[in-house]
């Protein structure tokens, strides 16, 4: 038997009735929104009350919650049996204790077996010559990335200076850059287009917004104690579209104590405290506090932090070193605590373009 909806259809006016009802159901949809949308601006307006507990899951995604709350627990409770020292260990799948007694003793028999097989065989030197060859190596991999040429360019951390001079007497850069501490070297260097600054960007930023077309930073994230705010303060100073080029050192990779040059063996900072550094370099005559980093970030967090303080990254690789496997083996009960392609990675390097404000607000330059 045909149901009324059958017959409307078949009608000789259901061309006719039929763009009627399509235009009553939108109506009818868009009421339902807006009832919906008022809704909620009534329930914004209305003064905080008390809710029922499960409110507090609201704002989370794919949370299931019961149409119905299901039924309390029974009164009374049941009573469960008495049990005398109920947390008492039975046995365990865990290991009884550290492999290993991280201590001076083993801090000095590892400098002995690596001896010989150092982890950075020829580390880098702090004479003239040597930081001027640096420094154009460095500067040669920038400009190539960003390209400084005739640009107004910032660096962040700039050490001794070197790279500025020369982005300023090589490619005609207004090249400026800002240190916590004073090089001797900074005299000499400073010039018309070579500005050479004491200030820390985190903590009194001396620049005005979008003075910069680059910015450029060599191994100096990992040693900031405020890393994201620095980075926004970075974001604040350069143009929109500005381009900036970063090398960063990452907490987990074998290289990261900075210590290199006194300890040869890998991963000393993850395997020692650094009160035990400390104490081994001080039998040795050197005066050194511990590993040589602030922060202790990892790729993920540098990643989030790009993004949330307005940059899109347009490049990027990583240095590696090559996991150890002996190595790794031998003191697994600390290394095996973090991801393996994480202890292979010593550095980052980053092409960043500034493409948004920053997602928190930064203050203001003192006046």
């Amino acid at each position: 038997m045909p149901t009324a909806r059958d017959l409307v259809r078949r009608s000789p006016a259901a061309p006719i009735v039929r763009p009627f009802v399509r235009a009553a159901r939108r109506a009818r949809a868009g009421l339902a929104r807006w009832l919906v949308a008022a809704g909620q601006r009534l329930g914004a307006a209305r003064p905080p009350r008390d809710l029922p507990e499960r409110s507090s899951w609201r704002g989370l995604k794919r949370v299931h919650v019961p149409a119905r709350p299901p039924a309390p627990l029974p009164d009374p409770l049941p009573e469960p049996p008495a049990i005398e020292a109920p947390m008492d260990v039975v046995r365990s799948i865990l290991p009884a204790g550290p492999a290993n007694r991280y201590d001076v003793a083993l801090f000095e028999q590892l400098c002995r077996e690596y001896a010989d097989r150092p982890l950075v065989p020829n580390p880098r030197h702090y004479d003239p010559d040597a930081m001027a060859e640096s420094a154009r190596g460095r500067l040669n991999g920038v400009h190539r990335a960003i390209d400084l040429s005739g640009a107004k360019v910032l660096e962040v951390g700039c050490g001794g200076g070197y790279e500025l001079w020369y982005a300023a007497h090589a490619l005609g850069a207004d090249a400026w850059g800002v240190d916590v501490v004073e090089r001797r070297s900074w005299p000499h260097l400073r010039g018309d287009r070579v500005h050479l600054l004491l200030a820390d960007l985190s903590a009194e930023n001396p620049f005005e917004p979008e003075t910069f077309d680059r910015a450029m930073s060599f191994t100096v994230w990992e040693h900031v104690e405020h890393p994201y705010r620095l980075l926004t303060e970075t974001h604040r100073v350069l143009k929109p579209g500005a381009l900036f080029w970063m090398k960063a050192n990452l907490h987990r990779g074998p290289q990261a104590s900075h210590l290199y040059r006194d300890i040869p063996f890998p991963f000393p900072h993850l395997l020692f405290s650094d009160e035990v550094i400390s104490d081994a370099l001080a039998k040795r005559g050197r005066a050194v506090p511990g590993a040589a980093w602030v922060n202790r970030l990892t790729w993920a967090q540098y990643e989030r932090y790009f993004h949330e303080a307005g940059f899109r990254m347009l490049a990027l690789r990583f240095r590696e070193t090559p996991l150890d496997e002996e190595f790794y083996r031998r003191f697994e009960d600390q290394l095996g605590r973090y991801p393996r392609w994480e202890l292979t990675k010593d550095f980052f390097e980053v092409v960043l373009e500034r493409v948004d404000p920053p997602a928190v607000p930064t203050t203001r330059r003192a006046r």
